[in-house]
């Protein structure tokens, strides 16, 4: 018996490129690349427009002031009654607080549940939590049980996959993000300068850009650190992770940072914050090496281990190369995510 293909509305309505735009996009490739048709809801100017229609995808524009415009809600029903979907998908709070009252009554609404602000999502016919502490405060708040599954998130298997190696001497430490301070840069930074007292040779790379970009460059001046590059967004994360030798991920709290996935697919030695939601994916000591969250002392002393421990650096990448390619590419979670949407349109 063949199983017909689904059609689906996947709505995001952020300007930027940031990690909830780049699932949202995921979403919309790994469900196409399973025979699905999927029409993307974006805002004018949108980012994530590029990389949809790179791949062949319809792309629709909604003008929306805020998530409680009426007349973009108007434009969302009347384009979800042409259009006629199966579900209609939601990424973000203000697509959910749009597309959920434009979807009643035509077709199964699915919030996918990006930060801890939840309320939005409660009742709708399916909430996708992508952690276990995001699906434990769905259900508090008062998601069913039974229409909240878990799903990480996912990333694209690479033609060749990088084999682990040793760091190179000297060495180089990457970090990738928006320069926010959730994301606990200063605490990598105060890692670094302790490293450098201690006499380390080291390279190291801050990718990314954000409100806090003057304060942490002003920060590694302060502390006398030449070694570190600020190149701005990164657009090529291939050739990122090419160039460093192992990832810190230093959030004081996050979700399920797909620069984090990318780096375990990529055989890179981890060392990352114990948060919700990353240590998640953590097996401390077996594929990434945790730290407190904001204790830098405690971080320099993990990249230490890391760069003085023989074999260390290519055991964890090894491990955590396995584990994404086992649960977590578009392959594997892609199906997940097929069988959630075709439960929802049943």
């Amino acid at each position: 018996m063949t199983v017909r293909p689904l059609h689906l509305v996947n709505a995001m309505f952020g300007r930027k490129l940031g990690g909830l735009e780049q699932v949202y996009v995921d979403y919309s490739e790994a469900l196409a690349l399973r025979g699905h048709t999927i029409v993307n809801l974006v805002s004018p100017g949108a980012l994530a427009a590029a990389p949809l229609r790179a791949l062949g995808q319809g792309v629709v524009e909604i003008g929306n002031f805020n998530q409680w415009d009426r007349i973009a809600i108007w434009r969302l029903r009347r384009a979800l009654t042409g259009l006629r979907p199966d579900a209609v998908i939601a990424h973000g709070n203000r697509a959910i607080h749009l597309a959920r009252p434009a979807a009643r009554g035509l077709a199964p609404f699915v919030a996918v549940t990006h930060n801890i602000n939840v309320k939005g999502a409660i009742g709708a016919d399916v909430a996708i939590a992508i952690n276990d502490d995001m699906r434990t405060r769905l259900i508090a708040a008062g998601q069913p049980e039974a229409r909240t599954p878990k799903l990480f998130n996912m990333v694209r298997r690479p033609p060749t996959l990088p084999a682990p190696a040793p760091p190179r001497d000297p060495p180089v430490i990457g970090a990738m993000g928006r320069f926010v301070a959730k994301k606990g840069f200063d605490v990598f930074l105060e890692a670094l300068a302790r490293l450098k007292r201690q006499g380390r040779p080291f390279r190291a790379i801050l990718a990314g850009a954000g409100e806090l970009e003057a304060p942490l460059k002003s920060q590694a001046a302060r502390l006398g650190l030449d070694e570190v590059a600020f190149p701005g967004w990164v657009h090529d994360k291939d050739a990122f992770f090419r160039e460093i030798d192992l990832f810190v991920f230093p959030s004081s709290h996050d979700v399920c940072p797909v620069v984090l996935l990318e780096a375990f697919l990529r055989a890179k030695p981890v060392v990352l914050s114990d948060c919700p939601g990353p240590r998640e994916i953590s097996s401390d000591g077996r594929d990434s090496l945790l730290f407190p969250i904001d204790d830098a002392p405690a971080l320099a002393d993990r990249i230490a281990r890391l760069l003085d421990e023989p074999g260390l650096a290519e055991r964890l990448g090894a491990a955590a190369q396995a584990k994404i390619l086992e649960q977590h590419t578009f392959e594997q979670a892609g199906a997940r995510l097929e069988a959630i949407l075709r439960e929802a349109a049943a």
